[in-house]
C-alpha cells in the first residue's frame, strides 16, 4: 500500500510505503520492546523524518499497535498455510508444530515471539494491546480447532475431546515452546516436544 501526498507544496514531496514502514517499526519494537524503543530509533529504522512520522502515524503507541496487528496477520496467515499443507489433518498439525519447533530454536528461538514478548511487557495494564494479543491467540486456536474437527470427522483423530479444548492445549504448548526458545533450546529438544504432544493428543 503506497501512501502518497500529492497536496504538499512543490519541492516537498512525501512518498513512502506505509506497510514497509510499519514492518520496519515492528522489527525495532521486537528487538527493543515498546518502552525501550525511542523515537530516534524508530525514525532511523523506518527511514522517516519526524514530521512524516507524526503525520502518517500520530505517535509511538499508534505505530506500535499497527506493528502488532501486522505481526498478528503474518502469524495467522503462516499457520493457516501450514495447516493446509497436507491433506491429512493430523500430519498438518504436526507440520505446524514442527514450524513452532523451528521458531523456538537457534537464533529465532532466542529472539522469541513478538506477541509473547509484548504480552510480558505490557499486559495486563494496556487494554489495546490485550485485545490484539487475545485476538491473535483466539484466531490461532480457531485454525487448529477446525483442523482437529476435520481429523475427527475423518476418523483420523481418535481423541473425542472438543476441538476447541484440543486447540487451546496445542496453542498453549506452542507458545510455551517459544518461551523456552529464549533460553537457547535446541531444535532436537523442541522436536521431542512435538513427538510427545502428538502422542498424548492423538
Amino acid at each position: 500500500m503506497m501512501a502518497v501526498n500529492s497536496q504538499l507544496p512543490v519541492g516537498r514531496p512525501r512518498e513512502f510505503d506505509v506497510d514497509e514502514a510499519v514492518r520496519r517499526a515492528m522489527q525495532i519494537f521486537w528487538n527493543r520492546g515498546f518502552h525501550d524503543a525511542s523515537l530516534p530509533d524508530l525514525l532511523a529504522g523506518m527511514k522517516l523524518s519526524k514530521g512524516s512520522f507524526y503525520k502518517a502515524f500520530g505517535d509511538k503507541k499508534s505505530i506500535f499497535l499497527r506493528a502488532l496487528e501486522l505481526y498478528t496477520e503474518d502469524g495467522v496467515r503462516n499457520v493457516s498455510e501450514v495447516l493446509q499443507s497436507d491433506p491429512s489433518p493430523k500430519a498438518a498439525i504436526r507440520n505446524a508444530l514442527i514450524r513452532y519447533a523451528d521458531l523456538s530454536s537457534g537464533s529465532k528461538g532466542v529472539r522469541g515471539c513478538f506477541g509473547v514478548l509484548t504480552a510480558a511487557e505490557l499486559l495486563p495494564a494496556d487494554p489495546d494491546v490485550a485485545d490484539l494479543i487475545k485476538r491473535l491467540f483466539t484466531r490461532l486456536q480457531s485454525l487448529f480447532a477446525a483442523t482437529v474437527a476435520n481429523g475427527q470427522a475423518a476418523g483420523e483423530i481418535k481423541n473425542t475431546s472438543a476441538p476447541e479444548v484440543i486447540a487451546h492445549f496445542i496453542v498453549s504448548h506452542a507458545q510455551g515452546m517459544r518461551v523456552l526458545g529464549k533460553v537457547g533450546s535446541r531444535r532436537d529438544e523442541m522436536l521431542k516436544h512435538v513427538d510427545l504432544l502428538m502422542e498424548i493428543l492423538f
